[in-house]
């Protein structure tokens, strides 16, 4: 039976899983000691990451334990069904409102995918969209999102399509877009600007970290721009470039960042079209690239009021003045309002 309303939702310890769910976590977060040895599928998250699917799938067995402890003596990939499934999410509805169920049950897919690759959890997926979008105001006026949202989306695509090996186009793709929104999120290009990105010339390699260095002739005030790209995004560039970019057809016959179907750089229509449909599948409404510069700036003026002024530069704005119009609104619209953490503290 679900836990009684209100009571507390505790995740069971690791030390307390089956040791057979054990095994298969420290399995698929094993890292090769040696180029011969293989590693686990999970090896590249980040630790944030892994502490979200751990609490998440230490959630789950913890509701086994409480409700359905005989399943234990079962494998971890044949203990989950829909029937399960909808007694879970029942149980954890007690303590969570919708946004937080779907989130979890996205994780709780991934942990599981994980731990068993030849499960087919695809089922899964479908049921924790529709709860995010339960969950979704229907007026487009409170569609409001920041950063540190479409960051951690763009990383979760990124992490859900490297997860097969060989990768497929469509993997490729979701990998791509995921770098896409995961980079406009910290560096809020506009959009010609963003396609007109080339490897080599615009995005240029510092060490072990990349600089987009932008003359003024591709940005629209007339001003040269020079954005350092962060540490982990480096590294996610790394990767788009050593394993999806080539997987996309025609990629190697050009220097454009976004290699797109057509054996071409992506047009900056179609890169409007693409994030719009990636954010419309994940969060139940599209966000446009240029909510991406609104999304940067009320996070700017919400965690740092003081210098937001500094959201100019960013944006490439001539003037405080068009920057302004966001400080206003975020003050206005999310007056007393907390947001839960910054992009550096969600994924580092």
């Amino acid at each position: 039976m679900p836990g009684a309303p209100g009571a507390p939702i505790l995740g069971l310890p690791f030390e307390a899983w089956p040791l057979d769910d054990q095994e298969r976590w420290e399995a698929a977060f094993r890292a090769p000691e040696d180029p011969f040895d293989e590693a686990g599928p999970a090896s590249h998250l980040a630790l944030t990451t892994r502490r979200a699917l751990r609490s998440s799938y230490g959630i789950f067995l913890g509701f086994i334990a409480r409700n359905h402890s005989e399943l234990f003596v079962r494998p971890p990939a044949t203990r989950l069904d829909r029937e399960l499934a909808a007694e879970y999410l029942a149980w954890r509805r007690t303590t969570c409102a919708n946004v937080t169920l779907a989130n979890d049950l996205h994780l709780l897919r991934r942990a599981l995918g994980y731990m068993c690759p030849t499960a087919d959890l695809s089922w899964l997926r479908p049921i924790a969209n529709r709860i995010a979008a339960l969950a979704q105001p229907k007026s487009t006026n409170f569609h409001l999102v920041t950063s540190d949202q479409l960051y951690a989306l763009g990383m979760d695509l990124m992490d859900r399509a490297d997860q097969t090996n060989p990768v497929c186009k469509v993997d490729a793709f979701q990998y791509r877009d995921g770098l896409i929104i995961a980079l406009l999120a910290l560096i809020p290009l506009r959009r010609r600007t963003l396609a007109a990105l080339r490897i080599g010339e615009h995005l240029q390699k510092s060490g072990h970290l990349w600089v987009l260095d932008i003359p003024a002739a591709d940005t629209k005030a007339g001003r040269s721009l020079d954005y350092p790209v962060s540490e982990n995004l480096s590294a996610r560039i790394d990767r788009y470039l050593a394993k999806f970019r080539d997987v996309i057809a025609g990629a190697s016959k050009h220097d454009g960042l976004w290699a797109s179907s057509q054996g071409r750089p992506m047009h900056h229509g179609a890169i409007y079209d693409a994030v719009q449909r990636r954010t419309r599948k994940e969060l139940g409404f599209p966000v446009n690239l240029h909510r991406f510069r609104h999304g940067a700036a009320t996070f700017w003026s919400i965690h740092d009021p003081v210098n937001v002024r500094g959201a100019k530069d960013l944006l490439g704005h001539s003037s405080f003045g068009t920057t302004e119009k966001h400080y206003i609104r975020a003050q206005s619209r999310l007056a007393g309002r907390t947001l839960a953490r910054a992009v550096g503290s969600t994924r580092r």
